[in-house]
């Protein structure tokens, strides 16, 4: 009885830990705009340009001088980021805790430990494509990966240019080995 009681406590928790991270990527997805086509070219078509200077018709960009952000964006990125490792360590303890439960079945610990991998793997990822991005002179970025495949990505900027997002769209394609339809993929600055 003490048992079923257990097994049944860390499936509910594992569904509310689900049911977060669903809403939490749907608050993020909603708060998003779509990649548009029309002015960037072709989806993963990337423009490389040197020093951090991003031309834009007559006027140029330089997005290594971080000017200085709202409070809002500042506190923004923290507490996202302070979310999502909460969420990620809320989960991989609830998974690890179902491969090491002796009353759990083989299909359950091995669906909980291809789990966990697939959450190390997509941490990994967002980790790199967040370093690359800030690597071009952003200030601060957030990169999610929703259980549907899409990626939301949030960038502390003033503004984001085609060439900008292209460059994004690049880093995010070849880093996350994703074959993404631009209706997946969600860049957003936020300032």
């Amino acid at each position: 009885m003490m048992v079923f009681k257990r097994k049944q406590i860390v499936v509910l928790s594992l569904i509310l830990m689900i049911v977060v991270a669903g809403y939490l990527q749907y608050s993020y997805k909603k708060s998003s705009s779509s990649v548009s086509n029309k002015d960037s070219g072709k989806l993963g078509e990337a423009v490389y340009v040197d020093n951090g200077d991003l031309s834009t018709g007559d006027q140029n960009v330089d997005i290594s001088k971080d000017k200085k952000a709202s409070k809002f964006a500042n506190d923004y990125f923290s507490q996202a980021k302070l979310d999502r490792d909460m969420t990620r360590s809320k989960s991989s303890s609830t998974l690890k805790g179902i491969t090491e439960d002796g009353n759990a079945t083989k299909d359950e610990k091995a669906q909980a430990y291809d789990e966990m991998i697939t959450l190390q793997k997509d941490s990994e990822k967002e980790m790199r494509i967040e370093t690359l991005i800030k690597r071009d002179g952003y200030s601060d970025v957030l990169v999610l990966f929703g259980d549907d495949g899409s990626v939301d990505i949030e960038v502390k900027s003033p503004t984001l240019t085609s060439q900008q997002t292209a460059k994004i769209t690049d880093i995010v394609t070849r880093q996350a080995d994703l074959h993404i339809s631009p209706t997946d993929l969600h860049i957003k600055n936020i300032y």
